[in-house]
């Protein structure tokens, strides 16, 4: 009769299993630890720890690979991994039996921020050479990520101003008291009170905080987070940052990723076309496509004058009407400097304006008589036409729209990168930062990201060892 499965636990063996033999041949983490050791650390600017006195620091290579396998297995916390390496077996097998303390672990990204984000770089250039990204169709999209800062506890400019004016009449007052108090012992003679040294560096902490919002331009503040913004996430309006990513189509490489402070995507589209580039050394041929919250006209202009192939709906020139004509119906002939309706008539040059630091130039349509003035003209009667710097390059990206084929493209952007956000905040769990200050921000969205690279690499790797056994 056949006996059930079960662990033997006083069993004994005669010679102890090699280091070498924990784990399977072709799983990830050995694949994590080849990464890490095919690269030059010194060279990416890591901190290369040199110990005269005591113990030995740990090594650089060990403790990246213990916060590589902590991102590929959604641990992010110094205390959980200092855990890991010595509850899981893979972790386990990949330090050596060596379980670094979570000082250790927090120390190192500390001071290694720069360099983490530089190995993203390497894992997209490891890409490009396994022929992994196809360098024809990209997709650029940002995606909002709640800061660790509670929304109730943030300052508004209204808020602030009366927490001001009611710190400085309290801080008169004190002052005040204390210059009609008797002289005491001189040992305390110059020695604030305690309560009264808290309300200074209070004052001095919302005076700064003004100063930043008028910097900025922006209405609200969160004094342990002060460089997060408000903005719309899930539905709310909670301290948050903009992380941006660039994903090629092939195999779902991310070849660009940033974090930025901006509320809108508006500015982002050149930069991060441009990241992409560099990260891949492509040539300007490969395109970009974008939702219509990076269709600035500044934008698409900067990414004409740069010879970048993008698509993207700009948001100049408002939307077409059911029954009337918007700005974007009227044709602007930049060679001959002209406005045209419609209708084929040409509008009169008035004047130039300055606005925004831009130089607009505006037309007026002098038509008596004109069969759709009523679609054409707003409630005064008048229909005037500006013409920024950026109309020319609008104009020519709506005409391109027009094409079925680009059409065609540009519906695929949802599909490229729509999947890659919905990963990272549902599988990974990442809803939140863990981390505050957009540095650290900057370096957890790189590790998030260079984490699902090394995640497509590691498929194809676990292949061709299978393929090879």
């Amino acid at each position: 009769m056949a006996q059930p499965i079960a662990p033997d636990y006083g069993q004994q063996f005669l010679f102890p299993r090699a280091l070498e033999d924990w784990v399977p041949k072709d799983h990830p983490v050995r694949f994590i630890r080849e990464f890490v050791d095919q690269q030059d650390l010194a060279k990416l600017g890591f901190a290369m720890p040199i110990s005269n006195e005591g113990r030995p620091p740990y090594a650089p290579s060990l403790l990246l690979k213990i916060w590589l396998y902590g991102y590929y297995h959604r641990l992010r916390a110094t205390r959980r991994l200092e855990a890991a390496c010595r509850d899981q077996i893979t972790l386990v097998w990949l330090t050596g039996l060596i379980a670094p303390d979570h000082n250790s672990l927090w120390r190192f990204w500390r001071d290694n921020k720069a360099s983490l984000r530089r190995l993203f770089k390497q894992s997209v250039e490891l890409a490009v050479k396994a022929g992994m990204v196809g360098l024809a169709l990209q997709a650029v999209d940002g995606t909002r990520i709640q800061a660790v800062a509670s929304p109730e506890s943030g300052w508004s400019k209204a808020k602030m101003e009366k927490l001001l004016a009611a710190l400085d009449e309290e801080l008169d007052e004190t002052e005040k008291q204390l210059e009609q108090e008797p002289p005491g012992d001189e040992s305390t003679a110059y020695r604030l009170p305690e309560k009264l040294e808290d309300r200074q560096a209070l004052r001095a902490a919302v005076k700064a905080g003004l100063e930043q919002l008028e910097l900025d331009g922006r209405g609200s503040y969160h004094p342990k987070e002060p460089e997060a913004r408000r903005m719309k996430c899930a539905g709310k309006q909670p301290f948050a940052y903009n992380a941006q990513a660039v994903v090629d189509q092939s195999h779902g490489i991310v070849v660009a990723a940033d974090v930025s402070v901006e509320e809108s995507d508006a500015g982002q589209l050149v930069g991060m076309v441009k990241q992409a580039q560099e990260n891949t050394g492509a040539a300007s041929a490969v395109l970009s496509v974008a939702d219509g919250g990076y269709g600035s006209g500044a934008q698409v202009a900067e990414a004409a004058a740069e010879k970048l192939e993008v698509l993207v709906n700009p948001m100049e020139g408002g939307k077409r009407k059911d029954n009337g004509y918007s700005a974007r119906d009227f044709h602007y002939d930049a060679e001959a400097g002209t406005v045209s309706c419609p209708q084929k008539q040409q509008l009169d040059f008035t004047r130039e304006t300055l606005q925004k630091g831009q130089l607009i130039k505006q037309y007026r349509c002098r038509v008596k008589d004109c069969p759709v003035a009523a679609l054409c003209k707003d409630k005064k009667g008048r229909r005037v036409i500006e013409i920024w710097p950026h109309t020319a390059a609008v104009q020519a990206m709506r005409q391109r729209l027009e094409q079925p084929q680009a059409q065609e493209q540009l519906s695929k952007r949802g599909r490229i990168i729509e999947r890659h956000f919905g990963h990272i905040k549902q599988h990974d769990g990442l809803r939140r930062w863990t981390v505050r200050g957009v540095e650290n921000v900057r370096t957890q969205w790189a590790l998030l990201n260079l984490t699902m690279n090394l995640r497509v690499l590691a498929k194809v790797w676990k292949s061709q060892k299978q393929q090879l056994n």
